[in-house]
């Protein structure tokens, strides 16, 4: 198992180059209609928004429905491919991240 995830690591590696521009900065190279970024030679990122959920007032029945389709999303994800899931656990303003957006194309 730790053999296979250093191989991992060492296939997600690309070459650093030095970026001459703000432009070379950002890693996307092609956006595509479907919403599919290129950030590198063979790396492709999706980024999903769902809806909040609270978890703390929910009835057993709930949070064990909210457990098991969370599992089946993790078991869902290809084992060979790289995956990060973020949380953001606090509201972002939509100005906030539309000055985001507009700074990353």
């Amino acid at each position: 198992m730790i053999k296979t995830l250093h191989n991992l690591f060492k296939q997600d590696k690309e070459k650093f180059v030095v970026p001459k521009g703000v432009q070379d900065v950002i890693p996307i190279t092609t956006i595509y209609d479907d919403g599919i970024f290129q950030v590198g030679k063979d790396k492709f990122s999706k980024t999903f928004k769902f809806s909040d959920i609270n978890y703390a007032v929910a009835s057993r029945e709930d949070k064990e429905a909210m457990f098991l389709e969370y599992s089946e999303l993790l078991n869902s994800l290809d084992s060979g491919a790289t995956t990060k899931i973020t949380m953001i656990p606090k509201h972002c303003s939509l100005r906030r991240e539309s000055t985001f957006v507009s700074l990353a194309f």
